[in-house]
């Protein structure tokens, strides 16, 4: 018979044992009949009900994520087949869920933006890891009020108005440290009704300092270019009105145009090569060089100069020492290390050149050195110093001499004749070897300027 129509036996049995008994008229074989009728439906009964407990027992433990076979009483077999099934379904949901989740966090720590989720009661409900980095968090920030994760009166008040009015809002604010932050607030909702809001966070430090740069950078030029324009325009005007007739003023005012369009002259060339050696497609033309040289070459362009004040140019150099490099570049940085030593190394002074092996200079920069570029090449190095014994560096200026326009002493630089980008132009020519660049500096004793280079 089916387990389906197995309730009818008991029924069948108890009817048939009242029809007997009857039939008999109340004789014991009925009477039997029928306790054994109804012994057999409530014993039934019994199992029925323990089955489905069982069966309610295993959906229970299916619902609380149990992965074990369903184990069910036999006449429930069809249904224990059936959870088996739901079972293994749920698990891969559960897996393909879990695997979904560990892809979008790993998606949102891999974002550079900051990100943070709020509810509707401004309650975290998701920050990814710039977020963490940008406030300093510690701990998870899930389930705490967002003014305690974002602790910026700027960003507070652009989620904020984004729950309270269901807007956009957008923000910049800056943190402890000089990190400048801009926060874009918008509102999440579904079926018209607010859900939270999420806020994204942007780095705008190295834009802001980039666009600083630029303003100080075109500030800075258009003082250098005024300044000479100033002086050529006010000679030429002055020889205009009649002092043409004058030879000795004309003598003075022309030399003095002729020196200001040659200050005008150096600093577009300096400009020029600034930005050559800025730009990305500049391309190293690499070849071995005879360091001796390459100096010889650098020192013919400052000779004149040096001799003018008496100056002493001592180079110790082995003719055989050699270097891979760009010799055009090299030779820049070089005359320009080499103008710098001349310019503020008093009359009768000294200056020393030296190239050897790295490290193996004797007597040059035992002052603390200042690393300017740490430099990231490897196999064996060179290393080339200018020392002289001029008016030194104080050293908060250390780091900053390299920099472009920053001078000093500015009023005895521009006498000097100087663009204020010789040593900027020095720091890339290093950089872009991917070279070592370091300077010391003692004031009133001098100053020593080291780099590497390759050995060829």
């Amino acid at each position: 018979m089916d387990r389906a129509w197995g309730w009818l036996l008991p029924v069948v049995f108890a009817g048939g044992g009242l029809a007997l008994s009857t039939f008999l008229e109340g004789t014991g074989l009925g009477l039997g009949l029928l306790v054994l009728a109804a012994g057999y439906s409530g014993a039934h009964l019994w199992l029925t009900a323990r089955g489905l407990r069982r069966v309610s027992e295993e959906v229970l433990a299916l619902a609380a994520g149990s992965s074990t076979r369903a184990n069910v009483p036999a006449p429930f077999r069809s249904l224990g087949v059936a959870l088996d099934e739901l079972g293994r379904w749920r698990g891969n949901q559960v897996a393909l869920l879990q695997s979904e989740q560990t892809r979008l966090a790993a998606l949102l720590d891999s974002v550079a933006a900051g990100i943070l989720v709020v509810d509707q009661q401004g309650r975290v409900v998701l920050a990814n890891r710039a977020l963490a980095e940008f406030f300093g968090l510690q701990a998870p920030p899930q389930g705490k009020r967002h003014p305690e994760v974002a602790r910026s009166a700027q960003a507070q008040e652009a989620i904020d108005l984004a729950l309270a009015q269901g807007v956009a809002a957008t923000r910049e604010l800056s943190l402890p440290g000089g990190r400048q932050l801009e926060v874009q607030a918008v509102p999440i909702r579904r079926d018209g009704q607010g859900q939270g809001v999420v806020a994204v966070f942007y780095d705008l430090t190295r834009i802001r300092r980039l666009e600083r740069m630029r303003k100080d950078f075109v500030a800075n030029v258009s003082h250098e270019l005024r300044t000479p324009l100033t002086a050529i325009k006010g000679c030429a005007e002055t020889l205009a009105d009649g002092a043409l007739h004058d030879p000795q003023t004309t003598a003075r005012f022309v030399k003095i145009i002729d020196d200001h369009a040659g200050r005008l002259t150096r600093l577009l060339d300096d400009l020029l090569n600034l930005a050559r050696l800025e730009a990305d497609q500049l391309e190293l033309q690499q070849e071995s060089c005879r360091v001796r040289g390459l100096v010889d070459a650098c020192l013919s362009a400052v000779a004149q100069t040096a001799a003018a004040k008496g100056l002493e140019i001592a180079v110790e150099i082995a003719p055989e020492l050699s270097a891979l490099c760009d010799r055009r570049l090299v030779e820049q940085g070089l005359i320009n290390l080499l103008d710098n030593a001349v310019k503020y190394t008093p009359e009768g002074g000294r200056i020393r050149v030296w190239a050897g092996a790295a490290g193996a200079a004797a007597g040059l920069g035992q002052t603390e050195r200042v690393e300017i570029l740490p430099g990231h090449g490897a196999g064996r190095r060179i290393e080339v110093l200018v020392a002289d014994t001029g008016i030194g560096i104080p050293g908060a200026d250390l780091r900053r001499v390299f920099e472009r326009f920053y001078r000093v002493d500015k009023g005895r630089s521009r006498a000097q004749g100087g663009t204020g980008l010789g040593l900027s132009i020095v720091r890339h020519v290093v950089e872009v070897h991917g070279e070592r660049l370091w300077v010391a500096s003692v004031l009133g004793q001098g100053t020593t300027f080291g780099f590497t280079l390759q050995s060829a």
